[in-house]
């Protein structure tokens, strides 16, 4: 594997699904993967310092933060989507194609970089762009320097 591009700080990648009749458990039981952060539309949640907030719509969302510790994002994309697409099986892609469908759910894929002032921002491998592009699921890219 490619290493980060130097000056890299911190680094890592989430795969958020949305939808108004996303059912939580039901993406959970498909990539047999705990998520971050699970909600239903109109379930109560808390964010930062205990603050509730009412769900507009049902998410669900898992992240590389804390579980990759390398700096390199194709690093912490690849592992996320090792959950859909293990040793290249299409199961898990055409069951969450197949419930995307039947409850309209979207997705997408933040990625954040965080690097030194002056230092390169990652690029994004073509293969992962591709596997991301098949769920599909857009990339939102959050980089950013000293």
């Amino acid at each position: 594997m490619k290493k980060p591009e130097p000056g890299t700080l911190q680094t890592y990648a989430s795969l958020r699904f949305s939808g108004d009749a996303l059912e939580p458990q039901r993406l959970t039981a498909i990539l047999n993967a705990r998520p971050e952060v699970a909600y239903r539309k109109g379930d109560v949640f808390k964010v930062s310092r205990g603050h509730e907030v009412r769900g507009r719509t049902g998410v669900w969302v898992i992240s590389s933060k804390g579980d990759i510790p390398s700096l390199d994002l194709n690093e912490h994309l690849d592992y996320l989507l090792g959950l859909l697409f293990p040793e290249g099986s299409e199961a898990k892609l055409n069951r969450l194609h197949e419930l995307m469908r039947e409850c309209n759910i979207e997705a997408d894929a933040p990625c954040f970089w965080y690097g030194e002032h002056g230092a390169k921002p990652p690029v994004i491998r073509e293969d992962i762009r591709d596997r991301l592009a098949r769920i599909p699921a857009e990339i939102w890219a959050d980089f950013d320097t000293d």
